[in-house]
Formats: structure tokens, C-alpha cells, sequence
């Protein structure tokens, strides 16, 4: 099997390094997009298996960004993570109906982390 391609969209460079180091402690190698223009350029030219999503981004939201993935690829067909400290019922919901796979609220532990990250790939143990 071909290891997966997993995006991390996060404008806080210490947040995302540890995200990497995180998921490539348990195999998985990781991309990361600092901001919404290069996450949809990375999509365009790499369909990611997931993607890591902050909401909070500089220049294009996060919800931005899932409205033209959705358009590339179809809502839904990429799995959406959404990684973010907002923690309101309303973010939540807008993200239910957008198609996000799942919404994390910072600060995130690691293995609920790695083990969302396997069930969106469908990876079972």
C-alpha cells in the first residue's frame, strides 16, 4: 500500500512541526501548507488522503479553503479534520454541514490525534 498523503493546513509553524513529528513517530509522513492559497495549490497539484485543517488562516479561512477543496474533488471525498481552538456549537455545526470528517479542538492530545487520523484512512488495527 502507498503511504497516504496527509495535509496539514496550519499557520502556527510550531503547532504543525509537532503534528508532523507526531504522526511520523506512528509512520505517516505529512505535508504542510502554512497558509489557504498554498493548500489549494498543494491540492491541485497532490490530492491529499486527509486533510489537518486550523479554521483560523492568514489571507483565506479554513471554511474558504474546505469550499474549494469540495469544488475540486466533491464534499466529502477528501476526509476534513478540522483543528481548531474554537470550541463553539456553532463552528461545530458549520462544520457538520460543510462535510468535515471530524472537528478536534486544540489543544489536541496526540493519539486521539493519530487515531482520528487512521480511522479517516480506514486504516484498522
Amino acid at each position: 500500500m502507498e503511504k497516504p498523503i496527509i495535509l496539514i493546513i496550519e499557520d502556527t509553524i510550531e503547532f504543525a512541526r509537532l503534528t508532523q513529528l507526531m504522526l511520523k513517530r506512528f509512520g505517516y509522513d505529512s505535508h504542510h501548507a502554512e497558509d489557504g492559497e498554498m493548500a489549494v495549490e498543494f491540492c491541485e497539484a497532490q490530492r491529499p488522503d486527509v486533510v489537518l485543517m486550523d479554521l483560523n488562516l492568514p489571507g483565506m479561512s479554513g471554511w474558504q479553503v474546505l469550499e474549494r477543496i469540495s469544488a475540486m474533488f466533491g464534499e466529502g471525498a477528501i476526509p476534513v479534520i478540522i483543528t481548531s481552538a474554537y470550541s463553539d456549537s456553532a463552528n461545530r455545526t458549520v462544520g457538520k454541514l460543510q462535510g468535515v470528517y471530524k472537528y478536534l479542538v486544540k489543544p489536541i492530545n496526540p493519539q486521539n490525534l493519530v487515531e482520528t487520523v487512521k480511522e479517516a484512512l480506514g486504516i484498522e488495527e
